[in-house]
């Protein structure tokens, strides 16, 4: 037996038209996406949205001043817009935000470095040997060296 998503919006404590069956392959997606105060219902009267896209357009979403912490334990605070509900996602929010976009890049980074070690046997060897292990950091320093001086 297929399940069933029941959403329930009561206008008045007897009203039976109240409760609506929401479609199995819909996503409800129910926050509140704004710092300003939820609209009256003179504000929504007129406004019908035939798409997703219109409801953006009309309420133009939006989380001022949150929170992000920097490595250094610091406070940083974003904005971020929201025009579709793609930008609720991740990547999205990362593509936003400087700190996030700074965090991501050094993540990957990090992993990519990772991956080498996993794949590259001879690397591996190396940094096992205390010999190649030391002449390899001082390859990595002078190469360092070099594009600090380049730029």
């Amino acid at each position: 037996m297929a399940r069933k998503t029941v959403i329930s919006k009561i206008v008045e404590e007897n009203a039976q038209d109240g409760v609506i069956e929401f479609p199995q392959n819909r996503t409800l997606y129910a926050d509140q996406f704004t710092d300003a105060a939820p609209n009256t219902d003179e504000d929504r009267e007129g406004f019908k949205a035939k798409s997703m896209k219109e409801v953006f357009e009309h309420f133009q979403p939006s989380k001022e001043g949150v929170t992000l912490s920097t490595e250094e334990g610091g406070a940083v605070y974003e904005d971020f817009q929201f025009k579709q509900m793609k930008d609720f996602e991740d990547e999205q929010l990362i593509a936003q935000s400087e700190l996030l976009s700074g965090k991501k890049t050094k993540i990957d980074a990090y992993n990519s470095v990772i991956r080498q070690l996993e794949k590259n046997k001879t690397l591996r060897n190396a940094l096992k040997n205390d010999v190649a292990h030391e002449n390899l950091k001082n390859a990595l320093k002078s190469l360092l060296a070099e594009l600090e001086d380049a730029d």
